[in-house]
């Protein structure tokens, strides 16, 4: 489908960026954001993201190249600038184990300096995540739009596998994610030594364990403010040391300052699922 087509037009997209609300959703392993972002974003994501632009294309830097698009996939660890142009995006943050990032690169059109370029069916998915904004979606509704977007298993594919270390050391620091579990003190509860451990560690999700524990760590935060928290409370909460600790780490993973996603707070509804 050509980039140049464009989404049914919303009657919320006259109006100014600085106007329109924004949803931000929270679940154990993938997090949905809706709505106007106008700042340069730097990414270098915890986990593969799958952003798209609801009114029109943004420009995306990668590798030094340039590239037009209305939606790209990122891989996890995937370092790029990002220019939104005054548009709404949506950017789902996907499972951080890769079965979502698997799911979804066959069905994007091209590679482009490094990345996966132009989802299928591209417009449908646009006007689906408008009506998700639009009318202020429940959790489960977004939710379901992620399991539609990933479609059915393929039957004739290999299944889905994770190594079981792997497992259990994300559910030693899902556990006590405000303590700095050391790489070694994870390592010897898994039976491997701390250099195999790292090695499977990025191997498997894409990125080293500190940074896994970074992101969680933004993802408990945010579900503390949605449970009435200040953010600084839930920020300290989540382990990080104080709130310009949190403020380098949310602009280092997700590519924009707290301010622009958290704040101000009446306009911007969000829901921990």
């Amino acid at each position: 489908m050509p980039l140049t087509n464009s989404p049914p037009q919303d009657p919320t997209s006259t109006m100014p960026l600085s106007n329109q609300s924004s949803l931000l959703y929270l679940w154990d392993q993938r997090t949905l954001f809706l709505g106007p972002l106008a700042e340069l974003l730097e990414l270098s994501q915890a986990a593969a993201t799958l952003v798209i632009g609801l009114d029109h294309e943004f420009v995306l830097e990668s590798a030094g190249e340039l590239v037009e698009c209305r939606s790209v996939l990122l891989p996890a660890g995937c370092r790029v600038r990002l220019q939104p142009g005054q548009n709404r995006l949506a950017v789902w943050y996907l499972d951080p184990f890769g079965a979502d990032f698997g799911a979804l690169r066959g069905r994007m059109a091209r590679q482009e300096a490094g990345l996966l370029i132009e989802l299928e069916q591209e417009a449908g998915w646009i006007e689906q995540h408008l009506d998700l904004l639009q009318e202020a979606a429940t959790p489960a509704q977004a939710y379901a739009l992620i399991e539609q977007l990933l479609g059915p298993a393929d039957a004739s594919a290999a299944p889905f596998k994770l190594d079981a270390r792997i497992i259990r050391v994300v559910e030693l620091i899902k556990r006590d994610v405000s303590n700095n579990l050391s790489a070694r003190y994870l390592a010897s509860q898994v039976d491997l030594s701390e250099p195999r451990l790292s090695q499977l560690f990025k191997d498997t999700l894409g990125v080293p364990i500190r940074r896994y524990r970074q992101w969680h760590r933004l993802f408990v935060t945010a579900v503390g403010v949605t449970r009435g928290l200040s953010l600084t409370t839930a920020a300290l909460e989540a382990g990080f040391t104080d709130s310009a600790h949190f403020s380098r780490t949310f602009r280092s993973i997700l590519g924009m300052t707290p301010s622009a996603m958290l704040s101000p707070r009446g306009k911007i509804r969000m829901h921990a699922g």
